[in-house]
This record gives structure tokens, sequence and C-alpha cells, in this order.
């Protein structure tokens, strides 16, 4: 790889409005086109990133026919793009661990027909996963199915290569201990070069007829089509989604990764609006998690995003429950009543992280938040009114699940973790509402009572997590710390 010296270069977005005035009203053409060639072309660009600017080597090979009628759509077939990244580029790596590498990549083309072009984007190429050597380059290649271009008039088709963007995923081979991160790599062809990518020849029709030819009056710029297959790697048969972000489009993933097994306390509140009170659980649970099961990259406008999904569950002797919690309230203002709470899951815990994926190069830090929501079940027994036992029977519980949705802000990056990570743990917050009880009472029915006394809506909660003990990571193993609650 050859390393060139860094320029100041403001980096433009792909205009469209250009292209879309080109290709209006024009029709999709049908046919065979005859004959192909490989067309194989070494271009030099200049790579861009936080790291800042390395020149590189860029192999696009595309296989494309020799020629094809006019009104007849050209799929270029066999895209395949390759370089070599230097180790600038990607960054500081996590010491002790073998990353591996993968992403996608967009390639900005341009058709030029007769003097008139249009610009075509090869967009979603897929780089499969390759290691990453300390020190070393890295050669990735990303390759895919690209948008058809259809000749609307005789006279020479050439294709061109332009700017080159690279979304690039490092994370940690084999679960690892480091959270992914994504590198994006902005790609500007060299000036003083011809980037033409091949040539179709498109004769005159010998009969005079024009398969698919525009309306009279109309331009003659090809039109692009749909790509002939589906891109990306996606998670099959999973119901874990990635969120929608605001303006923001997934350009990788979501993918499967191998999750990494932890553990960890959990202890906290649980205010009951109606009683002006809260549940104290200050028996920690344990928690068992599996950490960075899925992945996906977003693009934003303000920058990179990456999302993570992590699942988890509670563990009470062998039962998927908060241990049980004993809370004395003053049922309708007045009488003393004390219960035994059972907070019991119905369901995993997904637990999704979102994080930028560069650190801020003023702070050296990523800010990111996480959403951990289960579904759970309240059961109230061992039940008490001012000092005399009430008999509500072993199934006084919610009439369904209610959804618990706990949130946690935080950020990684120089020095410590700060806030709420998943790792580091700290304080989660958020709100659930209580659902109707039913079940209640032995010899009278007793749900209205506490329906009345406990159920309702924005009942704040607030959960310590302490930090985790990570598998294979020795600090705050193999027993990890217990938090206590706090208000």
């Amino acid at each position: 790889m050859r390393m060139k010296s860094i320029r100041s270069r403001r980096w433009g977005q792909v205009g469209a409005v250009g292209g879309m005035a080109l290709l209006a009203g024009l029709m999709p053409g049908t046919g065979v086109a005859g004959g192909t060639h490989v067309a194989e072309t070494r271009l030099g660009y200049s790579c861009t990133t936080a790291s800042g600017e390395h020149g590189a080597d860029v192999t696009v090979s595309v296989e494309l026919p020799v020629s094809s009628p006019v009104g007849v759509a050209v799929q270029p077939e066999q895209v395949r793009i390759g370089l070599a990244l230097a180790p600038e580029l990607l960054g500081e790596l996590p010491e002790g661990e073998s990353p591996v590498l993968s992403g996608a990549a967009s390639l900005r083309t341009t058709v030029t027909q007769n003097g008139v072009s249009t610009d075509v984007m090869w967009q979603a190429l897929q780089i499969p996963e390759s290691a990453v050597e300390a020190g070393r380059d890295t050669k990735v290649e990303a390759s895919g199915a690209v948008p058809t271009v259809t000749p609307r008039s005789s006279g020479a088709m050439v294709f061109a290569a332009g700017r080159l963007q690279l979304d690039l995923v490092v994370r940690p081979a084999d679960g690892g201990t480091s959270a992914p991160a994504v590198v994006p790599v902005s790609c500007e062809a060299d000036a003083d070069q011809s980037a033409e990518l091949g040539t179709v020849r498109v004769p005159v029709p010998s009969d005079g007829s024009v398969p698919g030819a525009p309306e009279p009056g109309a331009d003659g710029a090809p039109k692009t089509g749909a790509r002939n297959t589906a891109i990306g790697a996606r998670a099959e048969g999973s119901e874990v989604k990635p969120p929608e972000l605001p303006g923001c489009k997934i350009f990788y993933g979501p993918i499967s990764l191998p999750p990494r097994e932890a553990h960890g306390y959990m202890a906290g509140y649980a205010n009951v609006n109606k009683q002006k009170a809260a549940t104290k659980f200050e028996d920690p649970v344990h928690l068992l998690l599996q950490l960075n099961s899925m992945l996906a990259a977003y693009n934003c406008p303000t920058g990179g995003m990456t999302w993570i999904h992590n699942e988890g569950t509670m563990d009470y002797r062998g039962k998927p429950q908060m241990p049980p919690a004993r809370s004395t309230f003053l049922t309708f203002g007045f009488m003393p009543t004390t219960a035994t709470v059972e907070m019991s899951l119905t369901g995993p815990i997904n637990i999704e992280t979102v994080y930028q994926s560069v650190q801020d190069p003023t702070t050296g830090r990523r800010n990111e938040t996480t959403t951990a929501t289960s579904q759970v079940s309240l059961r109230l027994y061992d039940v008490s009114v001012n000092g005399t036992p009430l008999d509500v029977g072993p199934n006084c519980r919610t009439a369904r699940s209610m959804e618990l949705s706990l949130v946690g802000k935080g950020s990684t990056g120089t020095g410590p973790d700060q806030g709420y990570t998943v790792k580091s743990g700290g304080p989660l917050l958020g709100y659930a509402d209580v659902p109707p009880f039913s079940g209640c009472g032995v010899t009278e029915d007793l749900d209205n009572v506490f329906t009345a006394a406990v159920s309702g809506p924005g009942n704040y909660t607030k959960m310590m997590q302490a930090p985790l003990c990570v598998i294979g990571v020795p600090e705050h193993c193999p027993e990890p710390p217990r938090p206590k609650p706090e208000r």
C-alpha cells in the first residue's frame, strides 16, 4: 500500500437530483444481451478515517456484456472490489485479542452515453469476515449484485468508478471481551487517472426498431433498474429486530454473533404509586446473561451508530424471579397491610444497547444507551391486615404479564466507564403499568381489593446492577460484587 501526504478535502454528498432528471420518463427494456467480458481496473484512491488519510490501490472487477441492443437491460455481474487496508486506517486494536473484520461497501459509478451521464450506486456490497493481524495490511473484498442499466439509444455506454465508501465492523473473534466497533472509511478516486471500468457497445438496430424506446423529445440517458438479488446478511428466523433510529438506515446486519456468557447481581426499588411507597428488593437477584449475540450498524446524519443485542434471565433458587420482598403499606391510607411480593419473569430479558460507532475526537468517549425490557408478573402472598392473617391463596397475582422497561445511559472510552453500561453496571430506570389482580382470596373474592390498592400506571422502578463477571475475563470473577438498592 502506498502512503500519501494528508490533504485537506471536503467530502461531498452524492447528488441524486441530476441523475433523477436524466432518468425521468424512461421505461425498462426487455431482451437478452449477447456475449460478456471481464473488465478489471486498478485505481488509486485516497482513503480517510478519523485517524487521517492514506493512499490505497483499489481493484474493481466486473463482468459486462460485449454489446447490448437498445432498450435491453444491461446487468453488470461478478462485481468485486478489492483493496488492502493499512493498520492506521483501522485505529487501535484490542491487545491480546484476535479481531475479525467484515462490513459493507458502496461505489458510486457513472454511466455515460452520447455525452449524457447518470450516477448509479453499487451499494450494500458485502465484505466477508477476515482476520486482522496487528501491524499488517488487511485485505478485503466486497462483492454483490448491482442495479441494471438500460441504454435508450445507440452508442457506446461507458462505466466509470467514483467515490468509494466502506463501513467496516471490527469485533473480537470467538466472542472476545471488547465491544464491536464500526469504522467508516471514505475513499475518493485520484484525479490524475482514468477511472473507466468498461464499455458496452450499443449498435443501431438493423431493422430500425427500438425496444423500450423513449417518447419523442425525451433525453437519451441510460435508465437504472433494481438489483437482481437481495443483499445483506440477515438473522433468519429470529424475532429480535434492531430498533428504528430517526433518520438512520441500517447498512450492515443484523447478524448473529457467538455470545459471551456473563453473570452478575441486581437489586433495587419498585414504587407502588397508590400506596405512595415502594417495594425494596434488597436481596440481589442473580442475573445470567448472553452478551453480544446480535449486531447491526447504522448510517445516521450525526454519524455511525451500532446496535448490540444481549439476552438474560434471573435465577433465584432455580426460578426466573427476584428474591421475594416483604413490604408494609397503609392500604387506602389507614390500614397497615403487609405482604410478600414475588416478581417473576414470563420470558427472557431483552437487553438492547445502541452506541456511537466512533469515539468523540474531543472527549475520547462514546455515548451509549441500553434498554432492558422484560415481561413480568407479580404475586402476593403471606398477607396480613392490621396484624391479622388474610388468606389470599397461592395464586393471587396480576391477571396478565406487564412490561418492565428499564433504561441506562453511559459512555465508554478514555478512562473508566461512566454511567450505566452492561458490563460495568450502574442505575437502570423505568416505569411499569401494574395490571389488575386475579385469583386472590379463598373464602371470598379479594381481586378488586388488591386491584384498587396496587394496580395502576406509571410505577417508577430503579434497579442497581453491579459489574458483571464475563467468562474469560479475570476482573469481577468468579464471584462479582453485589449491589445495594438506591432510591
